[in-house]
């Protein structure tokens, strides 16, 4: 029996954005999809089944969240991420994009400025722009090969009042995993300058191996209460579709604050798909994430091996988890204005395009390699080509 993550499945006309909506975004059918942070891969055949079990029972009223549920997540962050919740702190979002949201609503005021790290994930930008928040840009900056966090500048950040930050750990679209000292760094700031965190933690699930992910929160008490934490099995298991995630939050005051928004919103409610998906995901699900992970690892090593071939100009400093790369590609000759068009007219590839990440992403692309193997092959074999007619 062959690897299950090397069977490519037919995505077309199934109402995928990723793959369907290429023409609106791009102006091309054509094209092979590796922007949307969604994976070609079928969820754990436990997930498919529970799934298609409720669906078969053919009457799908008004669901309710069972105990086992909020169990579930609490053993799951206990195994893997080693950390250990109070069930009191737990609520659930319909996405961890709306906790975010809800989060920059509750803690902070229009007008305020909130930290964000660049290049990073776009809707941060449009999170605060949209409901009258200031993007305080404290870019990454390339240390030894690495992005790392530039703490001094963020120092002076915290100083000058802006008391509220949006983390992205691990970060996207650089796929670092901060390290335990790095936080602890970050976490001597927060509480020197009170500061409030408001914590993405999407990718949490998604590290290679010996690599360790450590939620903020579980520093300490004192940085769990400046910390709103949101993550979610939609990354992880594939199933964002589905709409589950979870928010820990173990300041009580934040905590009844998002849930007023919750409630006086009404888009507190999760559907039973989602509940029975995630459920199954994170009780049956850890040797096939196990396999996965180990699988996009691979990847990201095979792309960066193929194009220290095919396109040395192009660099990238490798990931420590996620399932996507962040391309510099400013030494390719290419004006920087015209470099997502060569990868759409010439290359028949669709990426992310850098600038949506921040001004620091100018010249660079997003590539998502969560998908079969032949698919990143063709990827790459369609950039060889485009390159060679340069």
């Amino acid at each position: 029996m062959g690897c299950p993550f090397d069977l490519v499945v037919d995505r077309c006309s199934t109402l995928s954005y990723k793959w369907d909506a290429l023409l609106e975004n791009f102006g091309r059918e054509d094209l092979l999809p590796m922007w949307v942070a969604d994976m070609d891969f079928r969820p754990p055949e436990t997930v498919v089944k529970a799934v298609l079990d409720r669906a078969a029972h053919g009457i799908y009223g008004y669901e309710r969240r069972p105990s086992s549920f909020a169990e579930a997540v609490l053993n799951w962050l206990k195994q893997r991420q080693d950390w250990e919740i109070d069930p009191a702190w737990l609520i659930h979002t319909p996405g961890v994009v709306s906790g975010l949201t809800l989060s920059v609503l509750a803690v902070t005021e229009p007008g305020e400025g909130v930290v964000i790290q660049p290049p990073v994930y776009p809707p941060f930008y449009r999170i605060l722009q949209a409901n009258g928040r200031v993007p305080v840009e404290n870019p990454l900056v390339e240390e030894n090969g690495r992005y790392v966090m530039n703490l001094g500048q963020l120092e002076e950040i915290f100083r000058s009042g802006v008391k509220t930050m949006l983390l992205c750990s691990p970060h996207n679209p650089v796929g670092r995993v901060w390290s335990r000292a790095e936080l602890e760094s970050l976490a001597e700031l927060i509480l020197k300058y009170d500061v409030t965190v408001i914590d993405d933690e999407i990718w949490a699930d998604l590290v290679f191996p010996g690599v360790k992910h450590t939620p903020l929160a579980s520093l300490s008490p004192e940085i769990a209460h400046r910390t709103l934490t949101f993550n979610a099995p939609t990354k992880t298991f594939n199933i964002a579709g589905l709409y589950v995630s979870n928010g820990i939050i173990p300041n009580e005051a934040y905590r009844e604050r998002i849930n007023e928004l919750l409630l006086g919103l009404s888009v507190g409610t999760v559907g039973f798909f989602g509940l029975v998906a995630a459920e199954t995901a994170y009780t049956t699900g850890a040797k096939w994430l196990d396999e996965l992970v180990a699988y996009l690892e691979e990847n990201a090593d095979y792309v960066i091996r193929e194009l220290s071939r095919i396109a040395p100009q192009i660099k990238i400093l490798r990931p420590e988890g996620t399932f996507v790369l962040w391309m510099d590609c400013r030494e390719l000759g290419i004006p920087l204005e015209d470099l997502n068009q060569f990868f759409v007219q010439k290359a028949g590839i669709a990426l992310n395009e850098g600038s949506a990440f921040g001004p620091v992403g100018l010249g660079f692309q997003r590539m998502n390699i969560g998908c079969p193997r032949s698919l990143v092959t063709e990827a790459l074999d369609r950039l060889e080509k485009a390159l060679a007619a340069l």
